[in-house]
């Protein structure tokens, strides 16, 4: 089970703590429900470290279904076989250390069910990550339209032949679904062309596999007009530009950071080619597992 650190204003002298607490080598210092009860005590406390287990049904994985179509919803839990994955997949190990949570991308080198997995050993400009027996984390996967979660922990670090982890069997999995529809927030630079073939550059954001959203600083066209839309993306770290029709469904007008007035086109795309239709969901989906996982 991974580790959140408690900070300064979570634990308030007198009133029990709400949950068991725990130094940074995982030893149980006091347990829910406990009082603090001195401002000295908690001081000391602080000082040394104060973590909580950390429940992956408490991340951005596992929300109750209580928001628009902007974010994956469906929560279904499963085992870890059933999700399907394959050697060569990438893997978001997420942690806890005393700046925050940080993630880091491992290959899927092999697993066997029941028994565990083996990942490549993080690494972080071009060096391996010194690793830890017992090391917990919430590993984070993103498979065909559903980002899945679950915890798990190293039982073992190993270098040879090569830098990699043994991770423990997770007992199950939780996943969200990705909706129909569910928009990427994006930031991208698009090149526009008007029904006139006239050319102009725009901001895209709010991103799905059915339209997005554009801000031009110069009228491009009005309701039903079709505009040309190409923009790049980046997919399993491969570039790829994606050139799109789409139709203006909506017109609105908003200042910018500067003052400047800006028109958001609503776009819905059609008649998307069937490369460039892979392409898009591949991004989009990947864009909202980046966003679930707290990119």
């Amino acid at each position: 089970m991974p580790y959140e650190r408690i900070k300064d204003n979570e634990l308030q002298v007198g009133q029990p703590a709400p949950w068991s607490l725990y130094d940074q080598n995982n030893q149980l210092l006091l347990a829910r429900g406990s009082t603090v009860e001195s401002p000295r005590q908690l001081e000391q406390l602080m000082l040394r470290g104060l973590f909580r287990k950390l429940d992956i049904r408490d991340s951005a994985t596992s929300r109750p279904d209580t928001r628009s179509d902007d974010v994956p919803t469906r929560e279904e839990i499963k085992c870890l076989d059933e999700i399907k994955l394959t050697i060569g997949d990438t893997l978001h190990l997420q942690t806890q250390t005393e700046g925050g949570r940080v993630r880091y991308a491992v290959k899927l080198i092999g697993f066997l069910r029941g028994k565990g997995l083996i990942v490549s050993t993080p690494m972080q400009d071009g060096k391996v990550l010194l690793m830890r027996d017992g090391q917990g984390f919430v590993v984070r996967v993103f498979s065909g339209k559903s980002v899945y979660a679950f915890s798990t922990s190293t039982f073992k670090v190993a270098n040879v032949p090569y830098p990699h982890l043994h991770l423990t069997w997770p007992r199950e999995v939780r996943g969200l679904a990705v909706r129909s529809g569910a928009r990427a927030k994006v930031k991208l630079i698009a090149a526009v062309r008007d029904a006139s073939n006239k050319s102009g550059a725009a901001s895209l954001s709010n991103l799905s596999t059915g339209g997005c959203s554009l801000s031009v600083k110069n009228s491009m066209g009005v309701i039903s007009d079709r505009l040309g839309i190409k923009f790049r993306v980046t997919v399993n770290d491969v570039e790829q530009y994606i050139d799109l029709e789409g139709i203006i469904r909506s017109i609105s007008h908003e200042n910018d950071a500067n003052g400047v007035d800006v028109i958001q086109y609503g776009i819905q795309f059609v008649d998307i080619p069937a490369g460039d239709q892979l392409a898009l969901t591949a991004y989009v989906y990947r864009a909202l597992f980046e966003e679930s996982a707290g990119a």
